[in-house]
């Protein structure tokens, strides 16, 4: 009955931090059917630490150093209590809760538990020091310490994972966005942008988290879509009695703040979107709410606000606790560089300088409730709205192929190619989650999401003009669809499901509970519509305006009913009979069906192991009408994937001693092609084009890792970790021999990983004494070299005819060494203390998109790499707190503001009286990112 009744309730997670252990619980009075029993004096023996008994019988023993405490309990007229041989771990809480009366309470009576705080470092390291299996963690006590502001930045702190100029989400050894996946609470997550695969991580910000847990090795319990790394965000839930937190951040972009800004007409600074639907159903009418000319400003300020808070309730000896957070960032960010393209014959496609300003909002809710029973079993319910809104205007002023052959030294042409682009994401996260105890053995875990994706890019302008620079005359140009309106929508359901039984072993080691069979099933459904509009200004000849008024000098009303131009969309303007508005579309289903077992046995004190397997039965299929084929054609069929996949893991542990572990882990694992990387759309850049390939096959990864691991103490660790992957028929993106500059997908053939991977956490100084004071230096290295080759092959399993420039390179993306560290001073005097922390990163140069373009007559032809240059990164993290409520945050970010650089070198075998010299390396995108300078406030009630 009791198991009927828990499921009746709902929770939502949210962690607080703790720097030391704690002891905390409920004193009841047998005397009085078990009330709370106040004012009772609770003490650890052979200390002067104590506390009293709240009214409600509730007290909290904080900052305790770890040890081994007799705990005193102690009330006039009763029975005094002592609980000796009471472990207190660093940032963890043990709970006893004791009934006391005029005879002494018996001591099995008393309930001790002891439950981790996942934020600290320390928790979650001897976390990683029990389990069986290799992961790895970050808390958000060295999210704050490292000055992080959202799980993308987590992420990039552990060893083997990069972050790639523009690239929206991570790099795990070498592998991108499509051999990765992203979970919240252990429960899949939709992404937001058709582009990619996992959601944008800086969604996620240091707010909502409690820990981010990054596993590059496969389990069972993880879907088998996955060969970098599987990214689990564990958000935040409620420690302690209550509370309430308030706190503001206002910083300034050194390359922004003193810019004259241009801002998208009719775009709000909150980022809110109203009308996301195209606004004329006549292409004879000009009807926009908006402008083509763009608004400026000036004095750009960056800032952050944040409100956070809960309030726990005791229901007898059970648990209920409620948190909330609301969250308002927005920042400004200014590049200036170079975009510049070369052509299959040896010159140049384009030679831009380009000047973008970038706005962005980004608004969060989170709420959970959770209810814990005595014996530690939940029910818990989650649910977080994220708002992100990005504004961007982007001017390209150069030269372009098809616009300014006409350029000469004594008359120059010259193009002017402006690109303004707002896109709105609106996810709402809904989880329920369980953890019940069935029997001594037996035990469940269930959990279920809900979750829909509301992407928009309502009314992206671009606007080409050919500009005669000597009499001071500006055109729009005549080409197709070099000036339109894009608008386009995306909408994704997500439903998965989790259910696992687990039965305890009776293993060898009395200390582990890690003995365990599990057997358990996962169901995942997608359903995912995008749609898209252009419309198209079509100017029979180029038609004189004024850039700086091009809204009352040629796109308007006048312009259309005498002629000079006319409107059309994608699918034409009409005359055919057919309705021009039908938007372009692709509809993806995904569904998922999976069985899992494994066994986790400790076959001594010192080896343990888990085996596992998992079955999954996936089909995904993508229905299209694009702008460069159709399903409604009977003579072309949809992108369908329907396969089975058997996926065995192994996870092996043997521990020398206490502090010294080696562990070995093998898998098998796929890789899926995604909807957008399937679906025959032309998405249409000023710099590049993309479009997808249906006849992409799926790519299977063998993977194994070997770990070493020496604990220094609990806080201290080395590790160094080897790892090896094969991946058959890998998916890399290419850039097509067009002219256009486009990219697409496809298999390549095999592809070979391996790389050593070295994490160092250090205190290099330590004193404390005993009026509370703590003085700590504290480093930490993560490094990481990355060995990658791929056999370039044109597969016969597509229609895209590729010949690549090489026959065999790095992989796309993957960086050969990495290198993160970071030295932190702690000053600490009672309530009040200084963290300062000097944090650097470097990423050595990858390929950004493979070379093609070579014929067979010249060997070594075709277009080079685009390559990305290394990067290094300093940021320099104050936190100040005043007292136990009152904080500062002082930081410098991006103190090095390197240069963000794409470049080609130029490869002139094979072209014939090319305009370039042979190995010129071009610079295909520069610009830097400007130093970020921030103080906050922040204030705990």
């Amino acid at each position: 009955m009791k198991t009927i009744i828990k499921v009746l309730f709902f929770f939502l997670t949210s962690i607080s931090i703790a720097q030391t252990g704690s002891i905390v619980g409920k004193l009841t009075d047998t005397d009085y059917n078990n009330e709370p029993l106040p004012f009772a004096n609770i003490f650890l023996k052979g200390t002067t630490k104590g506390v009293t008994s709240d009214i409600d019988g509730l007290y909290s023993l904080e900052n305790i150093e770890p040890g081994t405490y007799t705990v005193v309990y102690s009330f006039v007229g009763y029975e005094t209590v002592e609980i000796p041989d009471v472990k207190v771990i660093a940032d963890k809480v043990t709970n006893i809760d004791v009934p006391m009366g005029a005879s002494a309470a018996a001591l099995d009576e008393v309930v001790i538990k002891t439950t981790t705080r996942r934020e600290s470092a320390v928790a979650l390291l001897l976390e990683q020091k029990k389990a069986v299996g290799i992961t790895q963690s970050i808390g958000a006590e060295d999210l704050s310490r490292k000055g992080v502001g959202d799980a993308e930045g987590a992420v990039t702190k552990v060893t083997g994972v990069k972050k790639q100029a523009g690239i929206k989400n991570v790099f795990v050894r070498g592998l991108g966005d499509r051999y990765n996946s992203t979970t919240l609470n252990e429960l899949p997550l939709p992404s937001e942008d058709p582009e990619y695969k996992n959601i944008s991580l800086d969604f996620f910000s240091s707010d909502v988290i409690e820990s981010v847990g990054i596993n590059k090795t496969f389990s069972v319990p993880l879907y088998g879509d996955v060969a970098g790394a599987n990214i689990n965000i564990v958000s935040k839930e409620l420690t302690g009695p209550g509370s309430l937190q308030f706190s503001i951040s206002p910083e300034v972009n050194s390359r922004a703040v003193g810019k004259e800004f241009l801002i998208m007409d009719n775009a709000k600074y909150i980022g809110n979107i109203h009308d996301t639907h195209v606004p004329i159903t006549d292409l004879n009418v000009h009807a926009f709410d908006n402008n083509f000319k763009p608004n400026t400003q000036n004095a750009q300020l960056n800032s952050s606000y944040s409100l956070s808070g809960g309030k726990r309730f005791d229901i007898g000896r059970n648990r209920l606790s409620l948190f909330f957070v609301g969250n308002f960032d927005n920042k400004y960010e200014y590049r200036e560089g170079t975009s510049d393209r070369i052509n299959a014959a040896g010159g140049f496609n384009q030679q831009f300088q380009r000047t973008e300003y970038n706005y962005n909002v980004s608004k969060l809710a989170m709420a959970n409730i959770k209810f814990r029973f005595q014996e530690g079993d939940y029910i818990a319910a989650n649910s977080m709205f994220i708002k992100s809104n990005s504004q961007s205007v982007a001017d390209y002023y150069g030269l372009k192929a098809g616009l300014t052959e006409n350029d000469e030294p004594q008359n120059p042409i010259r193009a002017l190619v402006r690109r303004q682009q707002e896109n709105e994401n609106n996810l709402f996260v809904n989880q329920l989650l369980t953890s019940l105890t069935i029997s001594e053995k037996l035990s469940l875990e269930a959990g279920a999401s809900y979750n829909t994706i509301r992407g928009y890019e309502p009314d992206r302008r671009t606007n080409t003009y050919v500009i005669d620079v000597n009499a001071d005359i500006a055109r729009a140009a005549s080409g197709s669809a070099l000036n339109n309106r894009f608008y386009s929508n995306l909408e994704e359901n997500d439903l998965a499901g989790k259910l696992y039984l687990d039965y305890a072993l009776n293993g060898q080691n009395e200390d582990s509970k890690n003995s365990r069979i599990r057997l358990g099933y996962n169901y995942r459904d997608t359903d995912r519509t995008f749609n898209y509009t252009q419309l198209n200004y079509i100017f029979d000849s180029p038609a004189v305006v004024d850039i700086d008024n091009p809204d009352t000098s040629l796109f308007n009303q006048q312009s259309l009913n005498d002629g000079i131009f006319r409107l059309t969309t994608n699918r034409g303007d009409g005359r055919d009979g057919k309705d021009p508005f039908i938007p372009f579309s692709y509809d993806g289903t995904r569904t998922i069906h999976s069985g899992l077992g494994e066994v986790s046995y400790d076959f001594s004190n010192s080896f343990s192991a888990n085996v596992g397997v998992r079955y999954e039965k996936v089909k995904q299929e993508v229905l299209f009408d694009t702008n460069l084929a159709t399903t409604n054609d009977p003579n072309t069929d949809p992108s369908l994937i329907d396969e089975n996949f058997v996926l065995p893991s192994f996870n092996l542990k043997y521990n020398f001693n206490e502090n010294s572990i080696v562990r070995l882990a093998g898998s098998k694992t796929y890789t899926l092609p995604q909807f957008k990387e399937v679906a025959p759309f032309l998405y249409e850049d000023v710099s590049f084009n993309s479009f997808g390939n249906p006849d992409l096959l799926t790519a299977d990864n063998y993977n194994l890792d070997l770990k070493y691991e020496y604990y220094f103490s609990p806080g201290e660790i080395v590790a160094v970790t080897g790892f090896y992957k094969n991946i058959k028929n890998a998916i890399n993106r290419i850039e097509v021999n067009s002219a256009a500059g486009e990219l697409s997908y496809v298999n390549t053939g095999d592809a070979t990983i391996a790389g050593v991977e070295l994490e160092l956490r250090k205190n290099i100084l330590k004193l404390s004494n005993d009026s509370d004071s703590e003085k700590t230096l504290t480093f930490g290295l993560n490094a990481s070299y990355l060995y990658s080759n791929q056999k370039l092959e044109d597969v016969p399993t597509d229609n895209l005819t590729v010949r690549f420039t090489n026959k065999e390179d790095e992989l796309e993306g993957s960086s050969p060494f990495i290198l993160g560290s970071d030295l932190t001073l702690n000053l600490k005097k009672k309530n009040s203390g200084i963290t300062s922390s000097v944090v650097f990163n470097y990423n050595s140069k990858s390929i950004y998109s493979l070379g093609t373009g070579g014929d067979d007559a010249n060997p070594g032809s075709g277009k080079n790499n685009i390559v990305l240059s290394a990067i290094p990164t300093l940021d320099f993290i104050n936190k100040i707190a005043i007292n136990e409520n009152f904080g500062i945050k002082l930081n410098i970010k991006n103190i090095l503001d390197p240069e963000y650089k794409l470049t080609q070198d130029v490869n002139n075998i094979g072209v014939p009286n090319a305009a370039l010299p042979d190995g010129q390396e071009v610079p295909v995108e520069t610009y830097k990112r400007g130093v970020v300078f921030s103080a906050g406030v922040s204030y705990s009630f």
